[in-house]
């Protein structure tokens, strides 16, 4: 048994000793009846959050407003949150107050989606009041009752709605997806970071498309932060599919940057916009200008190996994909297989690999230290890739000499 599954049961097992009721809730209960191992799992109680620290050794004040107190269980961290209805959502995103109830049925009838509104107690009994399980098993996305109310409430749960069509490869129910078309600027309100969070698991999906299909025919992304701010045309649907021939994030990000008409001269304020991690946008930019740099022919072994130098193998391959989904002309034979062959047959790919230093550069030349210390390294390093020179010190000594030389005059 999974060991986070095992200190779960035995949470639920202390408090029903206790005298209290206990059950695993939400996502864990829908994946593993999908047959897919929990990322998490979540007990709901009838117990408030004074009564599981006192009953707990090892316990962390998570969100004692809202009911939630870590308990950390054989070395295992776990969320129990007490039984909970909740009043009117003034921000769209969170309860002005909730209030503690004892009954399981009203916890998770504020639950978002009939698949997460399910519960299991300790001897692996289902409790499903909503016909999650039906939905399920038919490969249904539907609201816990009025999906107006629900959307209302919580408008990021329009893009997880759409988030686990990608996830799950289910499909939207049809008053659900009405209530999503009615109320899509809703979404205007919502911080980018949340956006974002849900596109990063939707990039996680084998087939993302069926997600991003909904986005698309639904106008939801022309409604969501940042790019609601854009003024974006309406995507055609079937531009979706191609999200599915790679499974590279970086790539689907760029992809989608190409799909709402991102330029090179936008392309910076845009990746700024969706607040990504600086890493992120440094990749996704290389991978969007690469792409459309020149002409992508095979012809030109020595130019390609200056790119894999200059950007790495990885976004040189990821241009590569980029390029094949928006359709721009590229050489048959301009293969990942082919790049991986320049970059092996390249005695250095960094230029810590070089057989020589900078301190041994200045002492052979006699030259005080500067900026061509490093001009001449770098000149040496590609020259050794390329194969034009050899990675042995001697040599290196003397061709770095020479171009010193003619640097300086």
């Amino acid at each position: 048994m999974d060991t986070r599954k095992a200190a779960a049961l035995s949470v639920m097992e202390q408090l029903e000793k206790s005298g209290f009721q206990a059950y695993l809730v939400g996502g864990c209960v829908r994946d593993e009846m999908l047959g897919i191992s929990p990322q998490d799992y979540d007990i709901a109680t009838d117990a408030v959050p004074d009564q599981v620290q006192n009953l707990f050794p090892r316990t962390i004040p998570t969100g004692l407003k809202h009911g939630t107190v870590t308990v950390v269980e054989q070395g295992i961290p776990l969320e129990v949150t007490t039984f909970r209805i909740e009043e009117a959502y003034l921000d769209r995103r969170r309860p002005s107050q909730v209030r503690f109830v004892s009954s399981l049925k009203q916890d998770l009838a504020r639950r978002d989606f009939t698949i997460n509104a399910m519960a299991k107690n300790r001897r692996g009994q289902v409790i499903d009041y909503f016909s999650g399980k039906e939905d399920l098993l038919v490969g249904r996305i539907r609201t816990v009752g009025n999906p107006r109310d629900r959307f209302r409430e919580d408008a990021l749960r329009m893009l997880r709605a759409v988030r686990f069509v990608a996830q799950f490869g289910f499909a939207l129910e049809e008053e659900t997806r009405r209530a999503l078309i009615a109320l899509r600027s809703e979404c205007f309100h919502l911080s980018v970071e949340r956006v974002v969070q849900e596109l990063e698991k939707m990039w996680k999906a084998v087939s993302p498309s069926a997600g991003v299909r909904e986005l698309f025919s639904t106008d939801l992304l022309r409604a969501l932060p940042p790019f609601c701010r854009w003024d974006l045309q309406s995507f055609p649907p079937d531009q979706a599919a191609s999200f599915d021939h790679t499974s590279d994030r970086i790539v689907r990000w760029a992809y989608l940057l190409w799909l709402c008409q991102t330029d090179e001269a936008c392309l910076g304020r845009r990746l700024k916009a969706l607040k990504l991690p600086t890493r992120d946008q440094k990749q996704i930019s290389v991978c969007f200008r690469l792409m459309l740099a020149g002409e992508w022919t095979a012809t030109d072994p020595v130019y390609w190996k200056r790119q894999l130098l200059r950007h790495g193998l990885d976004s040189v391959r990821r241009s590569g994909q980029l390029r094949r989904l928006v359709g721009k002309i590229m050489d048959k034979d301009l293969t990942e297989t082919r790049f991986q062959d320049w970059w092996n047959e390249m005695p250095v790919k960094e230029r810590r690999e070089l057989a020589l230093g900078g301190e041994e550069l200045i002492r052979y030349s006699g030259k005080k230290a500067g900026p061509w210390v490093g001009q001449v390294l770098n000149n040496l390093y590609e020259q050794v890739a390329l194969g034009l020179l050899p990675n042995d010190k001697n040599a290196l000594l003397e061709e770095g000499y020479k171009i010193g030389k003619v640097d300086s005059q």
